[in-house]
């Protein structure tokens, strides 16, 4: 079963990413395991125990930055679409990252996200399922 992440400190945020990640999926009859974490401890002992296949990070500045080297580092297989409110769009290429957005996060931003995703599927690669 293919899992997604989602690794934020706003609650007003996760509900946003939870409600595009579940309308993106079942417009595509896709349907995966999706958790949300408020605490980086607790999604990388998640990842730990079960490598992710997909994981949307928006954290603020450095803690952003932090949580997608460890993940890469942890699961380097894991695609990542990753939120900030600071530009670390080069960071984001050098770490591999399907997608980089920074804030405000729109809906049609996010959704050219998951389309990476899912093509990435289609390629064979690692995606969203």
């Amino acid at each position: 079963m293919y899992r997604i992440a989602v690794l934020t400190s706003s609650r007003a945020q996760e509900a946003f990413l939870a409600e595009q990640i579940s309308r993106f999926c079942a417009e595509h009859c896709l349907f995966p395991k999706m958790d949300c974490y408020h605490d980086q401890e607790s999604f990388f002992e998640a990842a730990r125990n079960e490598p992710l296949t997909n994981a949307v990070i928006a954290l603020p500045g450095v803690d952003g930055l932090n949580a997608v080297e460890h993940l890469r580092a942890l699961c380097p297989q894991t695609r990542i679409i990753w939120c900030s409110d600071l530009d670390f769009s080069l960071h984001a290429f050098r770490l591999r990252a399907d997608y980089f957005l920074l804030e405000p996060v729109t809906e049609a931003a996010l959704r050219q996200g998951f389309r990476i995703w899912l093509d990435g599927k289609k390629s064979g690669g690692a995606a969203l399922v």
